[in-house]
């Protein structure tokens, strides 16, 4: 059942890439946007997302979270997937100028390949909301850390321009939602 959910997961993760490709047709922007500092230096926090999603599969392979995490994260991402298929919203990114820095040159990079769509709600956000709250079931005398963690991926999508304020508070307040309804198909 577990490597089934995973495959699922794993294509639906990959409609992420014709879903990034669409025209964004809506923008969430708020001036407060514009006062959020751009931190080239925080795509390093942002790509700790990717770590965080692979290790808590790892790490709650073998244990009773594993169904739940991995439909959790199924059903959040397919809903996901529906609302930037549905209502394609995007990020305007700065154009970096200087590429001094291994920072704004992995952030450039990463701009040309990552196009502006799929605002909200945002998969760094929710998917690492969805495997810190798992790995603070298993790990509970860790809790802080993981929500450290989810704190500092969800603050480096603004300071890396990815998304826009309104996308991430959404987002949080949505993935509890998304979670609960997981428990109903679960």
């Amino acid at each position: 059942m577990k490597i089934t959910l995973l495959v699922i997961l794993t294509l639906l993760i990959l409609l992420y890439i014709p879903l990034n490709r669409q025209q964004p047709i809506y923008s969430f922007k708020l001036s407060l946007d514009d006062r959020i500092p751009f931190l080239p230096w925080t795509v390093w926090v942002y790509y700790l997302y990717y770590l965080v999603f692979l290790v808590s599969i790892f790490l709650l392979w073998d244990s009773l979270f594993i169904i739940p995490y991995l439909t959790t994260q199924t059903v959040s991402t397919a809903i996901a997937s529906l609302i930037w298929k549905i209502f394609p919203n995007g990020v305007v990114r700065p154009k970096i100028e200087k590429l001094e820095t291994y920072s704004q040159i992995i952030l450039h990079h990463h701009y040309q390949y990552d196009k502006d769509c799929n605002g909200l709600p945002s998969g760094h956000v929710m998917q690492t909301f969805i495997a810190c709250l798992f790995l603070s079931s298993l790990y509970p005398q860790l809790w802080i850390i993981f929500y450290f963690i989810l704190l500092a991926v969800s603050f480096s999508t603004l300071t890396t321009k990815q998304h826009y304020f309104v996308d991430m508070i959404t987002t949080l307040c949505l993935t509890p939602a998304l979670i609960e309804l997981s428990k109903l198909v679960f």
